[in-house]
């Protein structure tokens, strides 16, 4: 079965009755007004067969293949199976009489039945046919005159909900000799009512107040001029209900806000009041009946922290409670014994000045006073727990605090169940909150076979992982880990110096890595202050980190070892920091061993941007700062669209030249530190990620990326390779293969001792993708690239490199069309890309769409180049990747 059948070999209406007809497509004409036509399309109750690029693929494909084949294959399948578990139940049953004989011979009465699993022959698995035709398969859309006629009537209700009170819709359906029909539906929605003026109803002014505050700090959008729109005010009034909450009206209830309208159809406006109505509540004296009483704000009395296990105790649990009189279970939960109250939180100078209390006066800080319910022994310092709370003992109540707290005990990772619960104290405004808390599992292996995709090169690898998950009872992670795998990596060089052709780049399995690892997660930022101490919203923690990693290549080995000091901690729900230790960030050792004659052949070439690359190298990293920004997860977002945006800065090298003066220089006049000359740079790296959604099965996704590392001082040549930018593959310009684009217009064709491998210091590209959904697990799309990577300083061997004021002149332009594959748990990609644009060829040739005489009288005009070395221009480039490209 080809795709072309699948896409056109079979007629659209093979399986269509006759006298019968296929919904072809939905046309609707709507006069001017402010409606939006894919909501209105979504409103019609029969819908035409899915369509992707113009192709109904999921039709065709239930077309295309026999139903009485597929059903006789699927009779001959179930008959298979009907025999196979006649014989599984044959071999049960010899299994058992075997085990029922070796118990008599035992004189027992009892023995372990054997229970073998048998085929499915209820949901039995699908033949690939099958699977077709009805799971991707879509069966024909027969058109249905009951579905046209209540999609009319619910058009008219949709336009009464958005404020066309006097509009109308008719249609028609036209029929074609084809046996397929157009329905045409006519919308004519007449004039628009608006929202003239805004009143506030309702006995309670505090409300009412509240209300107002919200309109004026822009926290909700005022209805005043807006359409009156039924959806509109429903989603007014449950932002609204949420505010409330959040401004310690705890139980506000969205059913608490009403609409009063009052319409004139001369005018075409609307009046609206809108009525805050008082609380209802169970009524103290009759179980059945409710009450109402004046919603006021809360505040929070005690926070109580249950800790439901018993894996501190000594001897038996169950011997314990009996001898205390107490359940198993109280209120559905794990019952407690020990009690602890902590008080362990001091207010600070800034506190104490704020607050008007005398510095040298130690004072409690009462609301982070807490309470703690355990048995035995807590397995978490209590301080721990207590700074994951915002809910603290004696402020307001408010519910987006009680939502952050819930989040953050679980981001502790050390529960398995985070229940809150909050207890209303009678004839109070408080309220009491309880966390019901039940411990993970403490230490956990786990084995993780993976592919990757790292630059756009693929590879199938594992990992051996340990972890603790608090290790020294303050919520501390320590990780082991032993990953290994093998990859695909190009050859360094296509040719030998002289020409001669000894290797081929390819997708082989040429390498193989093995990387040992550990890592430490700690709150608070180690040493500066103990984590309880910490403002709560920063949710500090430091990260030690250490790592060794070998990797065997045909032409060299290369062994690193790095350990990292930093720092994070949250700005809001959106930002994070992370700050590396002041002058020892990064430490990192690479050394290399170069095999066969991969070192003559760098000596050969005398290119120190290429010996920089693949030399022994000493990285000290000053400090390090990454910020990210991310819309994803924000609340009351006023757009739909999500936007990331990540910087970093690394400077390197700074602190040791400092004692230059003790330190000794090698052959090449680099200062060194244990025999090895040590990097010095600076380098900025930003990236932008825009998401539009576009209806609920198309998006436009785009990408921007500037990066710049400047080698000085101790670095000659180009940053190290670790550090450097690259171009082209299948995260990055995907008209070309990975890490062979650029550097600037250096003529790659025109060199034959170039290198598979381009790496520069300075990069700037931008991607753009338009996404849609082909039913099911597919997904495709159409993108388009840009970009580039230069180098900081001229190299000879590589001319037309180095960055200069022509550098947008100096882009290239790719584009393509993309398959993928989306299995929920990671999603296979398939890109085709087209090289539109290539800065490095002669102008006149630089495109796609002109003529290559310009290019082939270069070739010519460049005495001793072999014709067969010069890769041909434009040819396009297919890359597999895992997960999306950004």
């Amino acid at each position: 079965m080809t795709i072309v059948t699948l896409l056109i070999g079979c007629k659209q209406t093979k399986y269509v009755p006759e006298g019968k007809y296929l919904l072809k497509k939905n046309t609707i004409e709507v006069d001017k007004s402010e409606l939006n036509d894919d909501d209105l399309a979504g409103v019609i109750r029969q819908q035409p067969n899915y369509k992707t690029l113009g192709m109904k693929i999921k039709l065709a494909a239930y077309n295309a293949i026999d139903s009485a084949k597929v059903a006789e294959k699927r009779i001959r399948k179930n008959e298979q199976l009907k025999v196979k578990n006649q014989k599984i139940r044959s071999k049960e049953k010899r299994i058992n009489e075997k085990r029922i004989a070796r118990a008599r011979r035992k004189g027992k009465e009892w023995y372990t039945k054997r229970v073998l699993p048998v085929k499915d022959t209820v949901d039995p698995k699908m033949f690939f046919r099958e699977w077709l035709k009805y799971k991707f398969g879509e069966p024909p859309v027969i058109y249905d005159t009951i579905y046209f006629d209540k999609s009319i009537e619910q058009l008219n209700v949709y336009l009464k909900k958005k404020g066309y009170y006097y509009g109308s819709v008719n249609g028609e359906v036209v029929y074609k000799n084809n046996k397929k029909a157009i329905a045409k539906y006519y919308v004519h929605p007449g004039k628009r009512y608006y929202i003239d003026s805004v009143y506030l109803t309702g006995p309670n002014s505090s409300i009412k107040n509240s209300y107002e505050k919200f309109i004026q700090k822009g926290k909700v959008e005022s209805l005043l001029k807006k359409p009156f729109d039924t959806d509109l005010l429903n989603d007014h009034r449950n932002t609204v209900a949420g505010l409330m909450r959040d401004e310690a009206y705890f139980g506000f209830s969205y059913s608490s806000i009403d609409y009063v309208a009052d319409t004139a159809k001369g005018d075409y406006k609307v009046t609206l009041g809108i009525r805050f109505a008082e609380r209802m509540i169970q009524s103290p004296d009759y179980a059945d009946s409710v009450i109402t009483i004046p919603y006021r704000t809360f505040l929070v009395k005690d926070v109580h922290f249950h800790i439901l296990d018993t894996l501190t105790m000594k001897g038996s649990f169950k011997e314990r409670l009996k001898e205390l009189s107490l359940p198993m279970m109280t209120d559905g939960n794990l019952t407690t014994i020990d009690t602890l109250v902590f008080k362990d939180v001091y207010f600070n100078k800034n506190e104490k000045k704020k607050r008007g209390i005398p510095k040298d006066l130690d004072t409690l800080n009462i609301q982070r006073i807490a309470n703690f319910y355990y048995n035995e022994r807590m397995f978490v310092r209590p301080g721990i727990i207590e700074l994951q709370n915002y809910l603290e003992n004696e402020n307001y109540y408010k519910e987006y605090y009680l939502e952050r707290s819930y989040t953050r005990l679980l981001q502790l990772d050390i529960f398995s169940v985070v229940k809150p619960k909050l207890v209303e104290i009678p004839d109070s405004n408080k309220v009491e909150v309880h966390y019901y808390l039940v411990p993970s599992e403490k230490q956990h292996f786990s084995f993780e076979p993976k592919a990757t995709n790292s630059n756009g090169f693929l590879g199938v690898s594992a990992s051996l992982n340990y972890s603790n998950r608090n290790l020294f009872r303050g919520a501390e992670k320590l990780t082991f880990s032993l990953s290994g795998g093998f990859e695909s990596q190009p050859a360094i060089f296509d040719e030998s110096v002289n020409g001669e052709k000894v290797k081929k780049s390819g997708r082989s399995f040429n390498t193989f890595e093995l990387e040992p690892g550990v890592k430490l997660d700690l709150p608070g930022l180690l040493p500066l202050r103990r984590a309880v101490y910490m403002a709560k919203r920063q949710r500090a923690r430091t990260i030690l980190t250490a790592s060794f990693n070998y990797q065997n290549r045909e032409d060299f080995d290369r062994r690193s070892f790095q350990f990292g000091y930093l720092w994070r901690f949250y700005g809001a729900e959106t930002q994070i920091f992370q700050i590396g230790l002041p002058t020892s960030s990064v430490i990192k050792y690479v050394l290399f061993n170069p095999k066969g004659n991969f070192q003559d052949k760098l000596n050969q070439l005398n290119d120190m941007f290429l010996r920089n690359t693949y030399s022994d190298q000493f990285i000290w990293q000053d400090w390090k700062i990454t910020y990210e920004y991310n819309t994803t997860e924000k609340k009351n977002k006023k757009s739909n669209a999500n936007i990331y945006f990540k910087t970093s800065f690394d400077p390197a090298g700074n602190f040791l030249s400092l004692f230059k003066k003790y330190q000794d220089t090698n052959s090449i006049g680099q200062r060194t530190i244990f025999g090895l000359g040590y990097s010095q740079f600076l380098r900025l790296d930003n990236e932008i990620i825009y998401a539009q959604p576009i209806g609920k099965k198309h998006s436009l996704n785009m990408r921007f990326l500037a990066g710049v590392g400047m080698p000085y001082g101790n670095t000659t040549t180009s940053l190290p390779y670790d550090y450097g930018f690259f171009g082209g593959g299948a995260n990055d310009n995907r008209g070309w293969r990975s890490r062979t684009l650029g550097p600037g217009v250096y003529k790659y064709y025109l060199d034959q001792n170039r290198t598979v491998t381009q790496i520069g210091d300075i990069r700037i590209a931008g991607f753009a993708e338009f996404r849609f959904s082909m039913g099911g697990i597919f997904k495709a799309a159409i993108f388009s690239d840009i970009g580039n990577i230069w180098t900081w300083n001229e190299d000879v061997n590589r001319p037309g490199s180095q960055f200069s004021k022509d550098w947008y002149k100096q882009l290239a332009v790719s584009g393509g069309i993309g398959l993928r594959i989306d299995l929920d748990f990671f999603v296979v990609r398939l890109d085709l890309g087209i090289p539109l644009s290539n800065p490095s060829l002669p102008k006149g040739s630089q495109w796609i769409f002109q003529s290559r005489d310009a290019f082939h009288q270069e070739l010519e005009n460049t005495p001793g180049l072999d014709m067969s070395t010069v890769p041909k221009p434009f040819i396009p480039v297919l890359h597999f990747g895992i997960g999306y490209p950004f």
